[in-house]
């Protein structure tokens, strides 16, 4: 296996970016033949919805979640548990870190879906009365998001408010569509890059996904990784297949023999399900036919 992460990365240069800025964003970090290996892995299981049990994508609005992101080649674990990468982010938290949250997408265009201007230090707990995940903040809480373009993105990229993470966190507040024209001036914009780039970001920068109109669908992976007094997160599904040889720091990084606190995010819905697999007509067609068949068995209806 070709290594994931070129030698030499400048810890002190690049937490000093990530001081500053509360960014820092690395080209051919991951060598081409390496992206071009995990997006083998996930084609096919992105191109079929999940349905009962098979895996592949679950779908909410313009976006198609890989299922199990994490179990379908052990490039796409060493991608998260890269030692350089490990070392970069705990350099900056003064924590060891675990993944807390992690997912593949692949977005595409829509004329009306936007993310809001968020904040991601925060904890998730999904709540089974009401259905949804309640989102905290955690104003102690100081960790890092990666992103990693696995295809070219030209429109659509990730966008982040320069400097935020210095100050967002004084306000008990996630989202911030309502400051958008105090911060206009420091946003930054991910687009026009090539597949392999590697974003690492405060994930108390403010932050979104920019509103994708046009173009072809874009694939990405993002990992959140939250220091150690921060509740475990998302449960990790992994295949056996990946186990032989994960060094200690990965089965920390996965959080190996802990109790995840929250649900995998997303949950899909039935009606993004119906509508993700063009079941509207066919399926108010087939509970007609249904009916009428049981309406005449009964005589309630005109034979």
């Amino acid at each position: 296996m070709a290594a994931l992460i070129s030698p030499g990365m400048q810890l002190t240069q690049s937490s000093n970016s990530l001081n500053e800025k509360g960014y820092i964003e690395f080209e051919n970090l991951i060598p081409e033949d390496c992206i071009v290996r995990i997006n083998e892995l996930i084609e096919k299981p992105l191109n079929r919805p999940m349905i009962n049990g098979r895996l592949g994508y679950i779908k909410k609005d313009n976006i198609r979640y890989l299922s199990s992101s994490l179990s379908w080649g052990r490039e796409i674990i060493e991608a998260y548990t890269n030692q350089d990468i490990v070392q970069l982010m705990e350099h900056y938290v003064h924590e060891e870190v675990h993944l807390s949250n992690y997912r593949i997408y692949r977005s595409f265009p829509s004329s009306y879906e936007r993310m809001k201007w968020h904040v991601d230090n925060k904890t998730d707990v999904y709540d089974e009365a009401k259905n949804r995940f309640i989102n905290k903040v955690a104003l102690h809480d100081k960790g890092i998001i990666m992103i990693v373009y696995l295809s070219n993105v030209e429109d659509g990229g990730l966008q982040i408010v320069s400097g935020s993470h210095q100050w967002s966190f004084k306000e008990d507040k996630e989202n911030w569509d309502d400051r958008v024209n105090q911060f206009r001036e420091q946003i930054v914009t991910f687009n026009n890059r090539r597949r392999g780039t590697v974003i690492l970001y405060d994930y108390r920068c403010i932050h979104r996904a920019q509103p994708f109109r046009k173009g072809n669908p874009r694939t990405s992976l993002f990992g959140q990784y939250s220091p150690s007094f921060m509740p475990v997160g998302e449960p990790i599904l992994l295949c056996t297949r990946d186990l032989d040889g994960l060094s200690d720091m990965q089965k920390r990084i996965l959080n190996f023999n802990q109790t995840p606190s929250g649900e995998n995010w997303p949950i899909g819905s039935v009606g993004d399900l119906v509508h993700e697999i063009g079941l509207p007509q066919t399926a108010t067609s087939l509970m007609i036919s249904i009916f009428k068949k049981l309406a005449k068995k009964f005589r309630l209806w005109p034979r």
